[in-house]
């Protein structure tokens, strides 16, 4: 039971600055933490609802510790499109109790989107703001490599993608033997099945280290799946086959040609090969003002 945590609904827990956070109810559970959606009941932001994370994992002491490192980095980055956190604490029941983070509630997702017909200029700004999000992490000193980017982890805030849960994430010069054997553990649910990297597998297997070159794959297939309504990542067998990729489907319109050339740059296997998320972000931001160009001289605005 040390692993099991439950907040009813009407329940409170405060935080360590003091802040009450009412229970509304449970919006899903991990393999390390359990998310409320809570009410903030006092204190700057009462009234304010949010995402109340909270790590249950407590037979693991190494991934409690993976878990609070993932809260002190997330309260370090600025970013506007990487998910913002207001508070922690911890829930004391022996022990060391339950560590929590209190993160803004954004309810919907990238992977409820892929296949609505929403207007390419839209697809565009995600683009680009996912792009500044992974260049802003890999300016970092040290930089972070997230590793599980896929539609599901990328929250949708009005026209503005925010990237989120950061479990997976890996600070380069980290301890790389804990390192891997918190991945090792987490290849099955941790390595995204349909967003696995070249990067990736050859990190589980020991051969090769891993760069935020990884990050620019994963976000490649997701942009690939956003434009073209396809992801073109075979389905493996195992999580630990060989990436072989379909061809890219036709991504309609007159930019089609022009997304679809950068979107292979973000695909090729070869890391070394692969162009860097800051040497992507100007192609993607041409494209996106001749879109600009385009809906203005067809609608008058372009949002």
């Amino acid at each position: 039971m040390a692993d099991y945590f439950y907040l009813e609904p009407g329940k409170s827990i405060v935080s360590r600055s003091g802040d009450w956070y009412r229970c509304v109810q449970k919006l899903g559970a991990g393999g390390n933490a359990v998310t409320f959606l809570v009410l903030c009941t006092s204190g700057e932001n009462i009234g304010t609802l949010f995402a109340l994370k909270v790590f249950r994992r407590l037979s693991a002491p190494e991934r409690r510790e993976k878990f609070l490192e993932e809260v002190r980095l997330l309260f370090d980055l600025n970013h506007p499109c990487i998910l913002r956190v207001f508070d922690e604490g911890v829930f004391q029941s022996g022990g060391d109790g339950y560590p929590f983070v209190v993160a803004e509630y954004l309810p919907n997702t990238l992977q409820e989107l892929l296949h609505r017909d929403i207007p390419l200029i839209e697809k565009l700004a995600f683009s680009l703001q996912l792009l500044s999000a992974l260049g802003h992490l890999a300016r970092r000193q040290p930089a972070i490599i997230h590793r599980d980017i896929k539609p599901a982890n990328i929250f949708i805030k009005g026209r503005s993608a925010v990237l989120g849960d950061f479990g997976l994430m890996k600070i380069v010069d980290g301890d790389p033997e804990v390192d891997r054997e918190i991945f090792k553990e987490s290849i099955g649910p941790g390595m995204p099945f349909f967003y696995r990297t070249p990067d990736l597998i050859a990190y589980a297997r020991n051969e090769a280290d891993i760069t935020t070159k990884s990050d620019v794959f994963q976000l490649g297939l997701v942009l690939a799946h956003l434009l073209t309504g396809w992801n073109p990542s075979k389905r493996p067998h195992d999580h630990l086959d060989p990436i072989e990729l379909e061809p890219l489907e036709v991504i309609p319109g007159k930019l089609g040609a022009s997304l679809a050339a950068i979107i292979r740059r973000m695909l090729v296997i070869d890391p070394n090969e692969r162009m860097a998320a800051a040497d992507l972000i100007h192609s993607w931001q041409v494209n996106f003002f001749d879109a600009v160009t385009h809906y203005q001289d067809l609608e008058g605005e372009a949002f």
